[in-house]
């Protein structure tokens, strides 16, 4: 059986000369590539970014800023918050109190 195998792959035809080489830089431009995309991240402004580490959990001493940040892959990742203020509008329940008028009252604070 191995002995099959082998005469299968020398049948095969050999690729051309320095397809090696070429290999191992395209393996290396992809390592190189992925070693400068994966550890950076930005938060946009507006938001704010937290570490998940999957040994500790979340590090709630580190709260990121907006800008641009570096982590180490696959051990850490951020969980980015938009912190904007955002208006809620509040309408009666009942009619009780002006029944022929709708009347929506806009809060802008902290909920």
């Amino acid at each position: 059986m191995a002995q099959n195998l082998k005469d299968l792959v020398g049948q095969l035809p050999a690729g051309p000369r320095g397809m090696g080489t070429e290999l191992k830089l395209l393996l290396g431009a992809c390592a190189v590539a992925y070693g400068v995309r994966e550890p950076v991240f930005t938060v946009e402004g507006r938001h704010r970014a937290v570490f998940f580490n999957r040994i500790g959990g979340v590090q709630q001493d580190t709260i990121l800023a907006e800008g641009l940040h570096f982590r180490i892959p696959w051990f850490q990742y951020p969980i980015i918050y938009d912190i904007r203020a955002r208006p809620r509008k509040i309408s009666p329940t009942d009619g009780e109190y002006l029944p022929a008028s709708a009347v929506t009252t806009q809060c802008s604070g902290a909920s």
